[in-house]
């Protein structure tokens, strides 16, 4: 079973009842993989969804489930190691959870963080890719 780490603009495209992102919340909740998380991404979570540009849009009962469903459900983990650089600091926690967690992928919306090439190969020596939310798709039907 693949074992992911769903970056934080990936949950807030699911609130937002993005029709591309919505299949993940499906396929997590079936089984399909095992989600990954640590403290740090959860904090993440809670304070993006609740942003004042982002909370007039999103409904607040449903990103309190989500947050109790990944704090229930998801593999949590401490954060120990110090992932490879990365242009954006914002992101070491994603990477960090990843690598620590034993990920197969990280499923992200960030086409920067896709698109390093340098961080891709860093990361791919931990055994961890870079996916988009196709990719990821992609994966879980050919399975």
């Amino acid at each position: 079973m693949l074992r992911l780490v769903i970056d934080t603009n990936v949950w807030i495209r699911i609130l937002l009842r993005g029709r591309i992102t919505l299949p993940i919340l499906t396929l997590w909740q079936t089984g399909q993989f095992q989600l990954i998380t640590s403290q740090a991404l959860l904090d993440e979570f809670e304070n993006v969804w609740q942003r004042p540009r982002l909370s007039k849009l999103i409904d607040p009962l449903q990103a309190q489930k989500l947050y109790r469903q990944m704090r229930t459900r998801a593999e949590v983990v401490e954060l120990q190691t110090i992932p490879p650089f990365c242009r954006d600091p914002k992101d070491q926690p994603v990477l960090a959870t990843a690598i620590d967690g034993q990920a197969n992928a990280i499923i992200t919306g960030d086409d920067d963080l896709r698109a390093d090439e340098v961080l891709r190969t860093a990361m791919a020596a931990y055994g961890v890719q870079l996916w988009g939310v196709q990719s990821l798709l992609d994966a879980l039907t050919n399975e």
